[in-house]
Formats: structure tokens, C-alpha cells, sequence
């Protein structure tokens, strides 16, 4: 059955609604309004022929028979009445349908047509409040659709364009060593590893943030020292940034509370950062890592002394495959999913990161996890 018929058959029961409780109610205050009416007219008439006199003699026959009649057109009257009542709410519920299912009617029109692929469909958000409602949620809804798919075709060319430079490498590398024009040597060699390095490394970060953003990454989370973590990291990669001539230091209370959170995760998180900072910091910089508790939960902050970032690059940082410097981003052999993945961790472990950037001075990443 298509949509059409079924919006028609809707309106063919709200119809049908209106008038059997128009109806119920007439009928209802009808017999009671005749009972009622003849019980006392009854009783009134009973009343006068029983008066002494002139009077009660009055009431005898004639009077009888005018109470029979008074009964009898007033029983008329509230049939009329019923009746008129029941045609006007035919009409009323007629209409009242017609100014509810005529919304409807265009939401699912534009339904069709989103589901059709036209996600730029908007419907009119007038009219009653819940049908403005409604037409506010579906108008959302598309929007975000819309979204969702310059989303995903965009994923798709940024996936495409990571992926050929490192494939073109290693395809024309090895026709290269097949035509006998590159020598298999142990550097050419280690030359394709690297590619093959920052392939893999690419898929495990796509797969990462996907099984992220669908809620399927799983966390074993537990109660950490996070100045802990972080300690452990930057040692990890002090040596690192030592053979940039940056100063890495780490700045913490001597106790902090412990934090629910995956270690492996947030370990990754802080990696991602410092990785972050330290391709975009000059030698002879310097990057700070600090530790700043509240009552609810703590802020970690990574600064670097960086060129910055432009405030109109700010909101997109955090998005798949967003570099602010392109060119400089693939010389460091970046996947460009870093803060994306960090984002992801972050929030799914219910925290928050932002950035803060002033050009020429640095940029300073925070991500904040509550205590529970």
C-alpha cells in the first residue's frame, strides 16, 4: 500500500474518531437531558393536580395532555439538536484532520525524497506545536544526513588520496627494480618498508577511529595515576625529542586522584599529542606538558612554542585527514587521523579536548577526564 493511501485512511479514522465522539457525547447529554427533564416536568405537573381547588381541577386532562406534548417536542428538539451536533462535528473533524494530515502529508513527500538521496529537503515548520516539532526534527534530521554523506565522500577521497602517494612509491619502485633500473639494494629495500610502515600504520588508524566513532572500541578501564601515564610517555619519547634540541617537560602536582580510564587508550591519546607537537615545534623549541586537577576530574594540557594555527583552521583540527600544512604534514609521514583518534578516545572515556592557538606563538592541546 503506498504512502498516499495510507495518510488517506488516516484521515478516514481521525474522521471517524471525531464523530463517534460527537456522537457518544450527544447521545449521552441527550437522555440525560430528556429524562432529567421529563422526571421533573412530571413531578411538577404531578404536583399542581394535587393542589385544592379550582387550580388542581384545571390540571386534569388538559394538562396531561399539554405535559405529553411539551415531552414530545422537547425529545424532537434534542434529536434536531443531536442531529445538527453530529453533522457540525462531520465538518469540524473534517477539517481538523485535513490541518493535521496536510503536515504529514508533506513530511512524507520529503521523507521520499531523502530517501531518494535529496537530502536538501525542508518542510515547513509552522502550525500546531507538535506538528512544528516534528517537522524541526525531520528538518535536523536531513541536515544531518546531508552532513553524514559530504562526511563520507569526503573520507573516501582523503582515503583515496593517503593511500596513493605511498602506493605510487612502492609500485614504481618495484617495476623499477624489475626493469633493472632500481638496484635491490638494502636501502632501496628499507625505502619500501617505509612505505609499507606508513600503510599499515594508516589502516590501524583508520580502524581505530571507525570502531571509536561506531562504540564498538572496547576499554578496560580501571583507576590510573595519570601522572603516571604521562610520566611514563614522555621518557618514552624524550630521547626523541632530544634529537631536535626540544625541551620536553612535564609539570604535576606531587599527588593526583586516580582517574577511570583505559591506560592503553589514554596512553595513545598522550602519544598522538606529544607526536602532534613535536612535528610541529622548531628545534631548539620547547613543549609543556602540564597537569591541572579540579574537584571533578583533570585537565591535561600539551603547549608547544609552534608556528600556531590560523583561528579559521580552530574548529576543524579534530576532524579525518585535516592538516593544516599539507605539504609539511606528509614530509613527517602522517596519517593525519592523530587528533581525530584523540577526539574519539577522549570522549568516549567521557572527557573533552578543545585547542587554543595564537599564530606565530604555539598552540596548547587540552583534553580533560572526570574522576569517575
Amino acid at each position: 500500500m503506498t504512502k498516499p493511501n495510507l495518510l488517506r485512511r488516516l484521515s478516514v479514522r481521525l474522521t471517524l474518531a471525531f464523530l463517534l465522539a460527537a456522537t457518544l457525547g450527544v447521545t449521552l447529554v441527550a437522555v440525560l437531558a430528556y429524562r432529567s427533564t421529563a422526571s421533573d416536568f412530571q413531578n411538577f405537573v404531578h404536583h399542581l393536580g394535587n393542589m385544592p381547588g379550582m387550580m388542581g381541577g384545571m390540571m386534569g386532562g388538559p394538562a396531561a395532555q399539554a405535559s405529553l406534548e411539551f415531552l414530545q417536542n422537547f425529545g424532537r428538539t434534542l434529536w434536531i439538536a443531536g442531529i445538527l451536533g453530529v453533522v457540525l462535528a462531520i465538518i469540524l473533524g473534517w477539517l481538523f484532520t485535513r490541518q493535521i494530515v496536510a503536515p504529514l502529508r508533506k513530511v512524507s513527500e520529503a521523507a521520499r525524497r531523502v530517501a531518494a538521496g535529496d537530502y536538501t529537503q525542508k518542510v515547513d515548520t509552522r502550525g500546531t506545536s507538535e506538528l512544528a516539532e516534528l517537522g524541526g526534527s525531520f528538518n535536523v534530521m536531513a541536515a544531518a544526513l546531508d552532513r553524514d554523506r559530504e562526511s563520507r565522500k569526503n573520507l573516501v577521497a582523503d582515503i583515496a588520496h593517503e593511500l596513493r602517494t605511498p602506493l605510487s612509491v612502492l609500485q614504481g619502485n618495484v617495476e623499477a627494480m624489475q626493469d633493472g633500473v632500481l638496484e635491490a639494494s638494502a636501502e632501496n629495500l628499507a625505502l619500501l618498508h617505509q612505505e609499507t610502515l606508513l600503510l599499515a600504520r594508516l589502516v590501524e588508524d583508520l580502524r581505530t577511529l571507525s570502531l571509536a566513532e561506531s562504540g564498538q572500541l572496547k576499554f578496560n578501564s580501571q583507576a590510573n595515576d595519570l601522572k603516571e601515564l604521562f610520566s611514563k610517555v614522555v621518557e618514552a619519547l624524550r630521547t626523541r625529542f632530544e634529537s631536535k634540541n626540544i625541551r620536553l617537560e612535564l609539570a604535576a602536582p606531587d599527588r593526583l586522584e586516580p582517574v577511570r580510564v583505559d591506560n592503553l587508550r589514554t596512553e595513545q591519546v598522550i602519544r598522538n599529542l606529544l607526536n602532534n607537537a613535536f612535528q610541529y615545534t622548531p628545534e631548539g623549541g620547547k613543549v609543556v606538558v602540564r597537569l591541572t586537577p579540579d574537584d571533578h576530574g583533570i585537565e591535561a594540557s600539551i603547549a608547544d612554542s609552534g608556528p600556531g594555527i590560523p583561528p579559521e583552521h580552530l574548529p576543524r583540527v579534530f576532524d579525518r585527514f585535516y592538516r593544516v600544512d599539507r605539504s609539511r604534514a606528509r614530509s613527517t609521514g602522517g596519517s593525519g587521523l592523530g587528533l581525530a583518534i584523540v577526539k574519539q578516545l577522549v570522549e568516549a572515556q567521557g572527557g573533552s579536548v578543545r585547542v587554543t592557538s595564537r599564530v606565530g606563538q604555539g598552540s596548547t592541546f587540552f583534553f580533560y577526564l572526570p574522576y569517575s
